[in-house]
């Protein structure tokens, strides 16, 4: 028994120090890995480029770079899936808008008619997101709908809808009475909102099925 067990040791010795076996099989390895990166990344070129592309038109370029280039892995380059990760976005904007109007209502010392202000502000934010959540659901019934059309129009007509309340909000705040820095906080997420809403009904106009 030992002179085999001494060749299979002395077997798995050579072929574990072996320098040209283990040179070869870095060799090997370290292609393998380079193969694999270099195929990720140029996918990931791909896909950022289809998302540069498609905002490169649309109402606020800017604000639709930052707000769509963390989904270049998920859209790829799906114009479907681009849609919805910009409404996502719009729906996730108005959600933070919503959250600071209920924490500076909360926070601070608001007059009767601020508060009123804020109330319809508050709601007008949660007609667009019910809008929003709307348009979302018409885009993703476009695979299986037997009217694409149809079901784009509508999503139109649902985003179209959600930044017309978002400027109603902020025509809320163009009285003199609201406190300057409430007026200034809201203001910027509305803004925010309402660009990232513009730029998914572009996206949305021109989507082709």
């Amino acid at each position: 028994m030992k002179p085999k067990f001494f060749k299979i040791l002395f077997l798995t010795t050579l072929l574990l120090f072996t320098p040209s076996s283990s040179s070869s099989l870095s060799a090997s390895l370290s292609s393998s890995l380079s193969s694999s990166s270099s195929i990720t990344i140029a996918q990931q070129n791909k896909y950022s480029t289809f998302i540069k592309t498609s905002c490169s038109s649309t109402t606020y370029p800017t604000a639709c770079l930052k707000s769509l280039l963390p989904y270049a892995t998920t859209v790829k380059t799906n114009p479907r899936k681009l849609v919805t990760a910009a409404l996502s976005t719009a729906l996730k904007s108005a959600n933070t808008t919503l959250s600071t109007i209920t924490q500076l209502s909360k926070a601070m010392k608001i007059t009767k008619w601020e508060a009123a202000v804020l109330k319809d502000c508050v709601e007008d934010i949660k007609d667009t997101m019910d809008e929003i959540k709307s348009s979302i659901k018409e885009i993703s019934r476009i695979p299986e709908s037997a009217d694409k059309s149809f079901a784009i129009s509508n999503a139109q007509t649902w985003t179209s809808s959600a930044i017309t309340d978002e400027n109603s909000c902020l025509d809320g705040f163009s009285d003199g009475k609201v406190n300057p820095i409430i007026k200034q906080k809201i203001t910027n997420n509305i803004v925010d909102l309402a660009r990232v809403s513009s730029n998914a009904l572009y996206l949305i106009n021109h989507l082709s099925v």
